[in-house]
């Protein structure tokens, strides 16, 4: 009976020292695996660095394009302008021809806008019409006023002041660049008043 107890008190010291053995490893292994998680957890962010660049790079080769594509449509209608201008057509002729140039023509918003402030700055300094003979100058005031006209009434928005503004501008431009009208004409006047109200309700 002796040696049963001493037996069982044996292999219960045996079953005690597995388990701390066991119990042991485990916590040395756990405590390494966590230590790699935490590690890869904070190589994460740096992991991330390189992408944001990446999104950065990404966003400024799209501005380049833009200002590349905008560079490319401005030397294109500037172009056609001189070559119109420098043509032996009539000047009708040469008015119907950037006339439809000016219909089909695709501006960004920014181009649009220059436009704008083009007009208006050509009409309050009072050259728009100072040298009517100047083909290149004339047929450029009658693209750009038309550019804007037409992007507002394809959008149905014709009775905002500057699609008002724009328009008469090119109704002046276009009538006395033909002869048809004189630059101290009733028309012309009538047209600049218009034009006037315009600028009131836009400043």
């Amino acid at each position: 009976m002796g040696n049963l107890f001493k037996g069982c008190l044996g292999c219960l010291g045996i079953i005690i020292v597995l388990s701390l053995i066991v119990g042991g490893c485990t916590a040395f292994f756990g405590t390494k695996e966590y230590n790699k998680t935490e590690e890869s957890v904070t190589e994460t962010p740096a992991e991330k660095a390189p992408n944001s660049e990446d999104t950065e790079t990404v966003s400024e080769k799209e501005e380049t394009v833009n200002e590349e594509k905008e560079a490319a449509e401005k030397g294109s209608w500037l172009s056609k302008i001189q070559e119109v201008a420098a043509s032996n057509k009539s000047k009708t002729e040469k008015f119907d021809e950037i006339s439809l140039y000016a219909q089909d023509y695709n501006a960004s918003d920014s181009e649009r806008t220059e436009f704008e402030n083009y007009i208006v700055k050509e009409y309050k300094n009072g050259k728009y019409l100072a040298d009517i003979e100047n083909d290149e100058y004339m047929l450029t005031n009658i693209f750009k006023a038309e550019v804007v006209d037409t992007y507002y009434d394809h959008r149905g928005q014709d009775n905002t002041p500057i699609a008002l503004f724009a328009f008469d501008f090119w109704q002046n431009t276009k009538y006395t660049y033909r002869g048809v009208d004189d630059v101290n004409s009733h028309e012309v006047k009538a047209n600049e008043e218009q034009m006037d109200k315009a600028l009131a309700k836009m400043y």
